[in-house]
């Protein structure tokens, strides 16, 4: 994995709180904040929000959306440590999705495209080398924050890849 890429921000790890679930959460939670709710990141020129409610432990929904993984799917959600190290990943990639590889020597840039979505457009961000992605919606007058994830399985990360593929092909299409 690269370290050099020129704006992304240090992981926040969990040994840095003595392993303590309650003391990682709150510093998590913290960073969430002041990127999200104190302030906002901008996308295309929208301000960027987040979904508030259902608000659990003092918590928005949005927080653990992106540091929690439902993996039986049955909206249990259970910490997943390679998405809270990321926590300060997420509005960085909002602010820097037009990264290319002529910005960095170290990187081949954050892949960008859409996908119709219900009634709206998601924007998936992906930096495949980091294997992390951030997708947000488009809305009428700001882009709502939709999940942030680390890719463990390279079956998954290859299937977004594909998504990436088609949306080039069908864009390149178009253009002729």
């Amino acid at each position: 994995m690269t370290r050099d890429t020129c704006w992304l921000p240090e992981q926040e790890m969990w040994e840095d709180y003595e392993n303590d679930w309650m003391k990682y959460q709150e510093a998590l939670y913290q960073i969430f904040k002041a990127d999200f709710i104190k302030t906002h990141p901008v996308f295309e020129g929208k301000q960027v929000n987040i979904r508030k409610h259902p608000i659990e432990y003092g918590k928005e929904e949005a927080f653990f959306h992106v540091t929690c993984q439902d993996y039986l799917k049955n909206g249990e959600r259970v910490p997943d440590f390679r998405r809270c190290e990321r926590i300060r990943w997420i509005r960085a990639f909002i602010e820097n999705y037009d990264c290319d590889s002529s910005q960095c020597e170290e990187c081949e840039g954050i892949k960008v495209w859409s996908e119709p979505y219900k009634n709206t457009t998601r924007v998936h961000m992906l930096f495949e080398e980091e294997r992390y992605m951030v997708v947000v919606e488009r809305r009428d007058s700001y882009c709502l924050l939709v999940t942030a994830f680390y890719f463990e399985q390279d079956h998954s990360l290859r299937k977004k890849l594909r998504h990436y593929e088609r949306y080039k092909a069908k864009i390149s299409s178009t253009e002729k």
